[in-house]
């Protein structure tokens, strides 16, 4: 069984008192308007385009689009209203299948619950899919996040895959960290064997696995793509593999994220979504 896993990282009560000060005293400062109106509105949230060769891709699915949001981190910076502008922008694209790589919470599951409407703003010919991240775990009512999600559209894929279109396969597994398990075989079990495979993982670390198992794209998340590329606050979140790595014949992308956490504040990155165009190679 391809149960795969990371170490979860866990932090000392004295430096989440710290980052949980610092993020109050920014939500009173009116953090949340200021990363609404400096990221997330017309003209500033950003459309990162990659194209991704597969070799042996169906002549029919060459120029096939995916559009990836990741990392809502509903809660303190941002709220259902908040996600308007970018959500919009995305199904303007008409991408032929829309995937959403986790964390739609921060610290409680309640504020996944609250975004989770505004996903019905999000449709494709192919359909919406979801994965969960480590922050959606907390708690463990993730079954209630998935529900409300799936009352807005979006299909579940907890260690499960889809296919949208003819010789094209979706398949998601449970988050690394925090899954109970992330298991690989139970998602593609089933699958066709000469299917083009689409793998949505949030946490990237999945990469080696993946192309073990013939998989052609990995859509990841989790890093924020470091979200403040300054000495020490750098430090303080997951390791940013890169936008794209490429490992054999599978290809890695990392999303940026759409939200922050424990600063409503982005220095080098950008919150964004991205459009992925197959290509046969």
């Amino acid at each position: 069984m391809a149960r795969i896993s990371v170490e979860p990282r866990r932090f000392s009560l004295a430096r989440r008192a710290l980052f949980r000060t610092v993020e109050s005293a920014c939500r009173l400062a009116g953090g949340r308007a200021f990363y609404r109106s400096r990221y997330l509105s017309a003209g500033r949230f950003w459309i990162r385009r990659e194209e991704v060769l597969i070799p042996g891709l169906a002549a029919q699915l060459d120029g096939y689009t995916l559009a990836q949001l990741s990392d809502f981190h509903g809660g303190p910076f941002l709220r259902a209203s908040d996600l308007t502008d970018a959500l919009d922008r995305v199904a303007a694209l008409a991408p032929q299948a829309i995937v959403l790589t986790g964390d739609f919470a921060t610290h409680r599951p309640e504020e996944a619950l609250e975004i989770a409407p505004a996903f019905v703003r999000l449709r494709a010919p192919g359909g919406v899919y979801a994965v969960f991240g480590n922050h959606d775990y907390k708690w463990r009512r993730e079954a209630e996040i998935a529900l409300a999600l799936e009352r807005a559209g979006v299909r579940m894929l907890r260690n499960a895959h889809f296919s949208p279109a003819p010789g094209l396969v979706i398949a998601g597994i449970e988050d690394l960290e925090e899954g109970k398990p992330s298991d690989l075989d139970a998602a593609l079990a089933g699958a066709p064997a000469d299917a083009t495979k689409v793998l949505l993982s949030h946490h990237p670390d999945g990469l080696t696995h993946a192309a073990e198992r013939g998989i052609a794209l990995v859509l990841s998340g989790h890093t924020h793509g470091g979200q403040v590329l300054l000495p020490i606050l750098r430090s303080l979140g997951p390791r940013h593999p890169g936008d794209r790595v490429q490992h054999g014949a599978t290809t890695l992308l990392v999303s940026h994220g759409v939200g922050a956490i424990g600063l409503p504040l982005r220095v080098g990155t950008r919150a964004e979504a991205l459009l992925v165009t197959l290509r046969r190679g």
